[in-house]
């Protein structure tokens, strides 16, 4: 009888113990992990977060009760956009105290190089930890995007350590995309253009300088790199959405909500009717790279003619997240 119950004993440690395993293996945090799939993208997450609903070009969000967020994007990547690039000339921790790209390493994601920042947040008297994981498959660029509590801290020798917990590496390791789905998305306005002080809100386009939007000459640089980034805007003509810009003034706000990086750059106006260039057409304009990530504003002059290129001069003051 004693060793029939040491026999009991023996086997019931073990089914405990391979439980214990599962569980651990399923999210590495000892909950049962959950799964999500909409036919183009699939992933694990952890059974500790609450699914949310997406909005804009969010595919979902997770979020739990320590403040931790998850946020998980995709966007049709325009003409000439380059991960790489935009990853490499991240000029946001040269310009917002607020805002600090403390990393940036390469990682595999689903069988493809994939980027990951690290960055330390602070929103009011809060430190938040935000680390964002880009790759890019189909001609679509995927991130995954984690919010949480505290700082990401720094050991003696400078190197990142990492302050993201298991949640994320979750979704990331079993992170899929079907690449066989059918991806009715269109490329209509990857960002938006806002004037506070003159009133408006245009998509920005990389497709055509004659929608109803304003076109970014792509080759200038995109927002955030630390480059000129030029936009292009009828004056009178389709929708005339530059038709105010020179009633901006020195100082004024020039807001970029850019859906590709998931940020809100502001741009303050530091010139404005001292740039005029006869003969010179927006797009035949040599853009070069800056310490100060800028921003341009194109249009035709004078007013009704394309004689000239008319351009407003602002530099970027702030980053935000966007959302």
């Amino acid at each position: 009888m004693k060793r029939l119950n040491t026999y009991l004993i023996i086997l019931l440690a073990i089914v405990v113990i391979i439980i214990f395993a599962v569980n651990l293996g399923n999210n590495g945090i000892g909950t049962q992990a959950k799964h999500f799939d909409n036919g183009e993208i699939s992933f694990d997450y952890p059974g500790t977060l609450t699914e949310l609903n997406g909005t804009g070009s969010n595919i979902t969000s997770f979020s739990d009760n320590s403040g931790l967020n998850i946020t998980l994007v995709k966007e049709r990547i325009p003409p000439g956009y380059n991960l790489a690039k935009q990853v490499q000339f991240n000029g946001i921790g040269n310009v917002d105290k607020n805002f600090q790209l403390v990393s940036t390493k390469n990682v595999t994601v689903n069988g493809v190089t994939g980027y990951e920042s690290d960055y330390n947040l602070q929103d009011g008297n809060i430190s938040k930890q935000r680390k964002e994981v880009w790759f890019q498959k189909n001609n679509a660029i995927y991130g995954v995007i984690y919010t949480g509590p505290g700082s990401v801290k720094t050991d003696d020798s400078g190197l990142s350590v990492s302050a993201a917990g298991n949640e994320l590496n979750t979704i990331i390791n079993s992170i899929k995309i079907n690449d066989n789905a059918t991806n009715k998305n269109k490329i209509v306005g990857w960002a938006e253009l806002i004037m506070p002080t003159i009133g408006g809100d245009w998509q920005i386009t990389s497709n055509s300088v004659n929608d109803p939007a304003v076109y970014f000459i792509p080759t200038s640089y995109y927002p955030g790199e630390n480059g000129q980034t030029a936009l292009l805007g009828h004056h009178t003509t389709h929708s005339a959405p530059f038709s105010g810009i020179t009633q901006l003034k020195i100082g004024d706000p020039l807001i970029i909500k850019d859906y590709l990086t998931q940020k809100k750059y502001t741009y303050e106006v530091t010139s404005n009717g001292d740039d005029i260039r006869w003969g010179v057409k927006g797009v035949s304009i040599g853009y070069q790279s800056s310490s100060v990530p800028e921003l341009w504003l194109i249009t035709c002059w004078p007013t009704g003619y394309s004689r000239a290129a008319y351009i407003v001069h602002s530099k970027l003051v702030s980053v935000e997240p966007l959302g």
